[in-house]
């Protein structure tokens, strides 16, 4: 973890990728909520209000169409975390979590997560020293309002603080010596399913791993990438008349 100069010239933090992971994973076994390959699923709602004691949780948020989660910072306070109420009530339509939406909620709350887990102390710091993020000195509260296009599983984001909480949030919905372990198991039962091409096969583990672990297809097949446990699978092969 080390400061450096954006390319506006302006200090932001440098964590490296096993940082991030390293770091959500020792919170998550400090506050016993570390999951296990039995119950994969982390309870993020306990995680972020009992565990990192934000001041308030709100799930139903009014927020813009275009923001999914807002974590709002106060010098020397507790912070609190908005979810837009259009996403968390798509989410509870989503039963059986087949649209995404329950992946979508997921994920958005675990980046939210990692905004108060990894960036809060950052906010903590003497009015003098707030510029560090260039938001203001003097401004009695920060906002990190989080768009629809900055939270993806992929590291991108429009801000270096984005990039963290989306690796962040992977480690969170998904953490790798779990991870590993559930795609392990899912593979050994894959031989089973008879008559399916590889490709096949591989949409049945994403689809299997994603409904373990909560989280939407795309999560689950970027995980599997990002961690290095994605198989070479070749497109389907149909046959010509």
């Amino acid at each position: 973890m080390r400061w450096y100069k954006d390319r506006g010239g302006r200090m932001a933090l440098w964590l490296e990728p096993a940082e991030n992971e390293q770091i959500v994973e020792d919170e998550l076994r400090k506050a016993r909520m570390f999951p296990t390959v039995d119950d994969p699923v982390v309870d993020l709602e306990g995680f972020i209000e009992r565990h990192l004691g934000v001041k308030k949780l709100d799930l139903t948020a009014d927020l813009p169409s275009t923001v999914l989660g807002v974590t709002e910072f106060f010098n020397g306070g507790p912070p609190e975390v908005s979810i837009n109420r259009n996403l968390t009530g798509a989410m509870e339509a989503d039963e059986d979590g087949e649209d995404g939406s329950l992946g979508r909620w997921r994920a958005t709350l675990a980046h939210e997560g990692f905004h108060v887990l990894v960036h809060q102390p950052l906010f903590d710091l003497s009015a003098s020293q707030l510029d560090l993020l260039a938001r203001g000195p003097s401004a009695p509260r920060q906002l990190m309002r989080c768009l629809k296009r900055d939270v993806m599983f992929r590291a991108g984001g429009s801000a270096w603080h984005e990039v963290q909480a989306n690796r962040g949030m992977a480690a969170m919905l998904m953490p790798a010596s779990v991870f590993r372990a559930v795609v392990e198991l899912e593979e050994a039962a894959l031989p089973e399913i008879v008559g399916l091409d590889a490709y096949l096969q591989d949409e049945f583990l994403v689809r299997n791993v994603a409904k373990r672990f909560q989280v939407s297809r795309q999560a689950a097949r970027i995980r599997l990438q990002t961690l290095g446990v994605a198989r070479d699978v070749k497109q389907p092969r149909f046959s010509q008349g």
